[in-house]
């Protein structure tokens, strides 16, 4: 015990005496900090992470899908109604100017109101859905209504960034392949880290009502991560990271997605690549030093 007060005693005297710039660590407090670092490497292909589906509530999409061909229409019928009365006042003075110029004013304001039904529609629902055509996304929401698909949102821990599929394990037994569609643009505070919207098509989706919550794991088969000791994961604020080394004095914070425990270590799927340089020794310490040069700044 008294062996560790000391060594606490010895780093906080090296990091009030030495100033830190965030990011910027020099030789000797480097020294100091005990830092050590490893060059990471690729690791066996095939990992499985575990996670959570939940069963959306697809009433709000299908409305606001309404309300958007409901202002397409408007906007055109408007647009037309505008260019008419435009070249009718232009023409002879059939039309008054200031018809004109209300029907050029009312056609401005369906066009805004659609467009902000479109932005509605990207924040709320991700860009996936955003960039999705009319026809493709009315389709999906008549299968949704039908009991053919159900919208799922998916989310893990340690984060879902690079994993292209998913399969959702049945509590009576079973397993369910999910389509992954795209980022969610609403976060899970529980997690901290974005999730995805995926789907379940076929006679599967009949079973998935609203709100019901499943077991779910995440693969990357074929795919390699990487693999790193445990020394150098940091948790913080609901996400896990590393330090990458970027130059002799320099080091940045890098989030990991993917992580699976192996008996050699952690293995990360997103987040970091085969031959760079991470902090495996004091990374803790950095960290320290890293908050207390933020703390000091602001």
């Amino acid at each position: 015990m008294m062996k560790r007060r000391r060594t606490i005693a010895v780093l906080l005297l090296a990091l009030s005496a030495t100033p830190v710039i965030a990011g910027e660590f020099s030789h000797d407090l480097q020294r100091k900090l005990g830092l050590k670092t490893v060059t990471v490497s690729a690791g066996p292909g095939g990992a499985t992470v575990s996670g959570f589906a939940r069963v959306l509530d697809a009433v709000p999409l299908a409305i606001l899908d309404a309300d958007l061909a409901s202002a397409a229409a408007s906007a055109s019928a408007s647009e037309s109604e505008a260019r008419r009365t435009r070249e009718l006042a232009a023409a002879d003075s059939t039309v008054s100017r200031k018809v004109a110029e209300a029907a050029a004013a009312q056609a401005r304001a369906d066009a805004l109101r659609y467009e902000l039904l479109q932005r509605r529609l990207g924040l709320e629902w991700g860009p996936v859905f955003m960039k999705m055509g009319a026809a493709r996304r009315s389709s999906l929401i008549s299968s949704l209504a039908a009991g053919r698909a159900a919208l799922v949102r998916l989310d893990a821990p340690a984060g879902l960034a690079g994993i292209p599929r998913a399969t959702i394990s049945r509590p009576g037994g079973g397993q369910v392949s999910v389509q992954i569609l795209g980022q969610a643009r609403v976060g899970d505070p529980r997690f901290q880290a974005p999730g995805m919207l995926g789907l379940v098509t076929g006679a599967d989706a009949t079973d998935f009502a609203t709100g019901l919550v499943y077991t779910v794991s995440f693969s990357v088969s074929g795919a390699s991560g990487v693999l790193l000791p445990r020394s150098a994961l940091i948790r913080a604020g609901g996400r896990t990271f590393v330090y990458v080394r970027r130059d002799a004095t320099h080091f940045e914070k890098r989030n990991l997605s993917g992580l699976q425990s192996r008996a050699d270590g952690m293995l990360a799927i997103g987040g970091i690549r085969p031959g760079e340089v991470v902090v495996a020794s004091g990374a803790a310490a950095l960290f320290a030093a890293e908050s207390k040069s933020k703390g000091e700044e602001e």
